[in-house]
């Protein structure tokens, strides 16, 4: 618990109970703290109510307020032993938390643009009557009773570095219903549903009560990888210790790796920057191999990940008007994705694995990259080339290409140096997932990297324990989730999984936020590297609506297939308000695309019927409809279609007794069914769909 702004005083509150903060309207909240021992505590609001409560013999309190709506700031004080703390400038509204991974936490400043007109949105932004509120980054291995953060003004540059999603829904609410509104944003990019959801309740799965089991009875692991690590103890340059990389059964419960990044590792690894210093020395820590697959004899070893920096050398006899080129490839071992690297020649950088399009950074596999080399950099005689590599994976062959396809020799076997470990989302650096070594000046036996074990956002219920558990006290009125994009992926048992988890997370969350609490979610964009399992997965999230008040968003229309985090978040959160609106807010409004709820086979003909068709269904104008028509033997064909103002009729010549249907069941379609209010159809197959017959 922290004292806020209010230092010398002996009151202890959590940082949601701040300045600033909104409070539910209209119902009973909870607020908690701590002050000295077995004292009675007066608490005052300024709505006109008030109450008293009592410290325990350890000096925590927790208490219930009566709100109702009144317009304007309010104050809360409490006071006990004449002294008096205050809670200023409180808001009555309506509280949402906005939660998931990167399409959640993606921000205005996140890498690229969040909207078409994300500099004017921020410059227009001036809602005083909107409370934001970031929940610090936290891994934890024990539920956790406080976070970091502060609430915040949705005002110019504070919207900034807020969710996107999160921000757009709160503006839409805002808009709408005229009351303030708080949002807590809680995300962390690349997580998985399990790392959300409580340890009690995934100890109800067979799958997750064997983990928690297997990191209780890793003692003897941590005990040779505690040896390992501690012998670079003194000589560690950077962040806090060799012990973050154990599991927290010897750590306190607390421990975050984000609260020892330190901007000093910058210096060792100039991430970002266009030069490369200090590492040309042939020093001895420069490990010569003697294989030109220069990634293999270190990333063989699956213990390791980080920075290494690959050295050699090629001469340059005379200057020459030819251009030159260096040339890397083909990937062995990443037939899908490139991990960043790096490429200076003479300390100068020359070439990346990202690749920036229309301001915005992508990654491609291609078979074989070619960088031109700035002859400026470029030196008569002796040159040092420096590959800097951050993952797993093989860079294949180097070589160095002059313009009359001729190919310059390296003067060396490849010499390598482990320059940092375990760092990992380090292009800008602000949010590194663990701790990293600086091993530059020691002389290690790369295949003897130990096992290691440590949390990340994907541990079971390490993100419910340090960054949900914090909330679970804070009365809200409702929550919309964006999440599934890394666990989809993992193919057909994992889906089961998260079929399973979704509502047990849903329904352990309702026991503290409320059994009606709304909790409303987004079905997964479009991408092209799902590896076929997208639709399966969307088909998923679809049967997940079926639980009771819930709602499920679509985003077929706004993906990008070569972009996991789609830029379009304004559509994202307008399409969480209309939910809430409609069905929390009772609103009436069209919420929602047209959904399938009707199927029936007519000779050569398939007719669908849907609900949600609003003032009438339409296609947009596409090459291809993404209909697909199949008879017995589920061999689907692109399908005619006729449009009805409530109903579809499918045909193909190819199919004369149709048996199945399906829309958009492909990892890259595009959505063409619409309503004419402009909401999307989610994807569909008949062929996993139980009873739509009519």
């Amino acid at each position: 618990m922290s004292c806020g702004s209010h230092k010398k005083s002996q009151f202890e509150l959590p940082s949601l109970f701040s300045d600033g903060m909104v409070l539910q309207r209209d119902t009973l909240v909870t607020i908690l703290g701590k002050y000295i021992p077995n004292q009675k505590i007066n608490i005052l609001c300024s709505w006109g109510f008030d109450t008293t409560t009592f410290s325990d013999s350890s000096g925590y309190w927790k208490t219930k307020l009566k709100t109702n709506f009144v317009n304007g700031p309010q104050i809360i004080t409490l006071s006990s032993l004449n002294e008096f703390y205050k809670i200023n400038d409180v808001l009555l509204g309506e509280v949402w938390i906005a939660s998931g991974q990167s399409n959640m936490e993606q921000t205005f400043n996140y890498c690229c643009n969040t909207t078409d007109s994300s500099d004017s949105e921020v410059l227009s932004a001036n809602f005083t009557n909107i409370r934001m509120y970031n929940v610090k980054k936290a891994l934890s291995n024990k539920p956790l009773d406080n976070t970091e953060g502060e609430w915040v003004s949705a005002i110019g540059e504070n919207i900034i570095d807020f969710s996107a999603a999160g921000y757009f829904f709160a503006k839409n609410l805002h808009k709408e219903l005229d009351v303030p509104i708080g949002i807590i944003h809680a995300s962390w990019g690349s997580s998985n549903i399990q790392s959300w959801t409580n340890k009690e309740v995934l100890m109800n799965l067979d799958e997750f009560a064997e983990k928690f089991k297997t990191r209780q009875s890793n003692s003897i692991k941590y005990e040779k990888t505690f040896r390992w690590y501690s012998k670079f103890k003194s000589n560690h340059s950077g962040s806090g210790g060799w012990d973050l990389f154990l599991s927290s059964d010897i750590l306190p419960p607390d421990i975050g790796y984000f609260d020892f990044f330190i901007p000093s590792w910058a210096k060792l690894d100039n991430i970002g920057h266009k030069e490369i210093k200090g590492y040309t020395n042939n020093s001895k820590y420069w490990k010569e191999l003697d294989d030109n697959q220069i990634i293999k004899p270190i990333y063989n070893n699956s213990n390791f990940s980080g920075i290494v920096l690959f050295k050699n050398q090629f001469t340059i006899n005379s200057k020459t008007s030819k251009e030159y080129f260096i040339m890397i490839g083909p990937n062995e071992g990443a037939p899908f994705k490139l991990w960043e690297y790096d490429i200076y020649i003479n300390g100068k950088k020359q070439g990346s694995s990202l690749i920036n399009l229309e301001g915005r950074e992508y990654q491609f596999n291609k078979s074989l990259i070619s960088y031109k080399i700035n002859p400026n950099v470029l030196n008569i005689g002796d040159n040092t080339i420096i590959i800097r590599v951050i993952g797993y994976v093989s860079l294949g062959n180097i070589k160095i290409k002059i313009s009359n396809n001729d190919h310059l020799s390296f003067s060396n076997n490849w010499k390598v140096k482990l320059l940092a470990e375990e760092a990992f989302q380090i292009k800008n650096f602000k949010y590194p997932y663990t701790a990293f070594y600086d091993y530059s000046n020691t002389n290690i036996n790369f295949e003897d990297i130990p096992e290691k074990f440590f949390l990340t956002q994907n541990t079971p219920s390490t993100l419910y324990n340090g960054m949900m558990a914090p909330l679970l006290d804070y009365t809200i009125k409702g929550f919309i989730w964006y999440q599934g994009e890394s666990n989809v992926g993992e193919g057909g048992k994992a889906h089961n999984n998260y079929k399973a988890i979704f509502p047990l997370m849903v329904n352990d969350l309702r026991k503290y936020f409320g059994r009606n609490m709304p909790f409303y979610y987004a079905q997964l964009a479009n991408y092209f590297n799902y590896g076929g399992m997208l639709p399966y997965f969307r088909q998923l999230q679809s049967e997940l609506s079926e639980i009771k008040n819930t709602g499920m968003i679509v985003t077929l229309d706004i993906g990008e297939n070569y972009d996991f985090h789609p830029s379009n978040k304004h559509d994202v959160g307008k399409r969480f308000a209309l939910l809430a609106l409609n069905r929390t807010y009772g609103i009436k409004t069209l919420d929602s695309g047209p959904v399938l709820n009707g199927l029936d086979f007519e000779g050569k003909y398939a007719n669908l019927y849907f609900k949600n068709s609003g003032s009438g269904l339409k296609i947009s104008n596409e090459d291809k409809s993404w209909f697909e028509i199949a008879g017995e033997d589920k061999i689907y064909y692109d399908s005619n279609v006729d449009v009805y103002k409530n109903f579809l009729q499918l045909s193909s010549n190819y199919v004369q007794n149709p048996k199945f249907v399906r829309y958009a069941w492909s990892d890259t379609a595009k959505a063409t069914l619409y309503n004419i209010e402009g909401l999307p159809a989610s994807p569909f197959s008949s062929e996993h769909i139980e009873d739509i017959s009519r």
